[in-house]
């Protein structure tokens, strides 16, 4: 069997797989992302802490302006006249505008902090409450199950904003739940993509 029969063959498996519900919705790509791009942000974060008498919002929001260009690409790689995959071009599609959607509400976010101070008990309930949500949603879908290795460490740190309600404990919450939660993430997409037979 030549090389373009074996490629074909593997083309019809994916499109059946795709056909039945059974593909996941990412790929290896957004495996590696995750594993490299929250630890990143992580490190970023802390060092200009470190370095800044008065640390802006703004530069620390510049991580995420990065990220955007590796989404677009991600999602420029699956589009339609590739012949790949629906499933991951949605997906990718919908992570690179929700990831705009969440660069504008961090940077409104952060005017709003610097002229009223933001009540730390809010910060807490809406932090707990967006791990419960993606807690929710990876048990009603097992293929999201790579959602629990972001929102358990997202509940943790609503939680120990409401028993210790100081900027160091949001800062360095913030910062641990950034490098615990994409390689926690990353791991569980990679063990899905291992033993669903997905290509490197």
């Amino acid at each position: 069997m030549s090389v373009s029969e074996l490629e074909r063959v593997k083309q019809d498996i994916a499109t059946i797989k795709e056909a039945a519900g059974l593909e996941l919705s990412f790929g290896w790509d957004y495996a590696w992302l995750y594993l490299f791009s929250s630890p990143a942000m992580g490190v970023w974060f802390l060092a200009y802490w470190l370095i800044s008498a008065r640390p802006s919002p703004y530069v620390m929001a510049v991580p995420l302006f990065l990220l955007l260009p590796v989404l677009g690409y991600l999602r420029f790689k699956h589009r339609r006249s590739t012949g790949s995959s629906a499933i991951k071009r949605r997906e990718y599609g919908v992570s690179f505008y929700a990831s705009v959607f969440l660069v504008v509400a961090m940077l409104v976010l952060a005017t709003w902090a610097k002229r009223v101070s933001i009540d730390t008990n809010l910060a807490s309930i809406v932090i707990t409450m967006l791990g419960l949500i993606r807690t929710v949603i990876a048990f009603l879908d097992e293929k999201r199950i790579s959602y629990l290795g972001s929102s358990i460490p997202f509940i943790l740190f609503g939680i120990s904003i409401a028993i210790w309600p100081s900027r160091d404990t949001i800062i360095w919450g913030f910062l641990i739940t950034l490098l615990v939660a994409g390689p926690a993430t990353a791991f569980i997409m990679m063990y899905q993509l291992k033993h669903s037979g997905t290509d490197k």
